[in-house]
């Protein structure tokens, strides 16, 4: 399983994949909370389809978004510091 997060057009998708195959998803629309919601969020989507975290191999993130925009700031720092947790 894999995780992708996706923001296009300020509106965050994040989607349960198996391998290339969308499972599951959920938006998020309000991006001035993502720092709030994006981690319940992402642990919902997983108990939702009786996953956990030690199940997924890894998290990647898509943005049409700039590195200088908040959003897209939050969820690097979400996947990069998942990927590296689970890399441990």
């Amino acid at each position: 399983m894999n995780i992708q997060i996706n923001i296009e057009n300020k509106i965050v998708t994040i989607n349960l994949l198996d391998k290339k195959k969308i499972l599951d998803s959920v938006t998020i629309s309000e991006e001035h909370r993502l720092s709030e919601d994006l981690l319940p969020t992402i642990v919902e989507l997983l108990q939702k389809n009786k996953l956990t975290v030690t199940d997924v191999k890894k998290m990647t993130l898509k943005s049409d978004m700039g590195d200088n925009f908040t959003t897209h700031r939050i969820a690097a720092s979400v996947t990069n510091a998942f990927n590296w947790a689970i890399a441990r």
